[in-house]
């Protein structure tokens, strides 16, 4: 197994949930940071809690992944802090459940944008620096939602879709230049994902006995730990109550 010893990763979405656990788990392993959310203030106590317990170096910034001019500010920071980046972790997310015909193109572009084509930048910054080196792992956080669609969450679904589909592509464009790609398909998580969900969904998401954060932590963990030879390409994780 590898080890995460003096190794920089930038976690997306690192203010809560799976990406928060994450940064803990990997700092706990010895891996450096940068941690990008939109909560600048959470940011702040999050990296000097982090630098406190485990003493490795966490830099951050606030951005909206879903902005362009965003991801290029917050990747200056990174750039002006770090001169190499062994792990990207896609994990920055939203779902707004709306049936299609009371939807907007508002609501639809923002998910969009978020979802998949801020991913998508942020991932094409941080491959030409691992192609340099000839060496990374890039982890997007798809859903179960990117294997089947759910009625009601037609946009999110379509956006894990083509993640799904988008790193597979990657993988086979980058792999000559050693940089492994996985995604991480998680069923029902227990954080507070999701908006204007209906009370039947909150109902059936309260009464599960849904992943914890720090399961999918553990997941991401194992994946970039693995020997050189080995690459984890795709892995759906769900609660052993979840049908479907």
């Amino acid at each position: 197994m590898q080890k995460l010893t003096d190794k920089v990763t930038i976690i997306t979405g690192a203010s809560k949930g799976i990406g928060l656990a994450t940064a803990y788990r990997f700092a706990q392993e010895g891996s450096n940071l940068m941690l990008i959310a939109r909560s600048e203030n959470y940011l702040k106590d999050i990296s000097e809690d982090i630098q406190k317990k485990y003493g490795k170096k966490v830099i951050f910034t606030g951005a909206d992944i879903s902005k362009p001019e965003e991801i290029e500010k917050a990747f200056e920071v990174f750039t002006k802090n770090f001169s190499k980046i062994d792990i990207l972790i896609n994990n920055a997310g939203r779902g707004i459940f709306n049936y299609i015909q009371n939807g907007s193109i508002k609501e639809w572009k923002e998910v969009i944008d978020l979802n998949l084509t801020g991913l998508i930048y942020l991932t094409h910054l941080s491959a030409n620096l691992m192609i340099k080196e000839r060496k990374g792992h890039i982890v997007n956080i798809s859903s179960v939602a990117g294997r089947i669609g759910i009625p009601g969450w037609s946009v999110y679904c379509a956006t894990k879709w083509a993640v799904v589909g988008f790193s597979e592509s990657i993988r086979k464009e980058l792999l000559k230049y050693n940089i492994k790609v996985t995604v991480i398909e998680p069923g029902v998580v227990k954080t507070d994902w999701g908006e204007n969900m209906s009370e039947e969904w909150i109902k059936q998401r309260a009464q599960m006995n849904a992943l914890a954060p720090e399961n999918i932590a553990e997941a991401i963990l194992y994946v970039v730990t693995q020997p050189e030879n080995v690459s984890i390409n795709e892995l759906l994780i769900r609660p052993t109550e979840q049908e479907r």
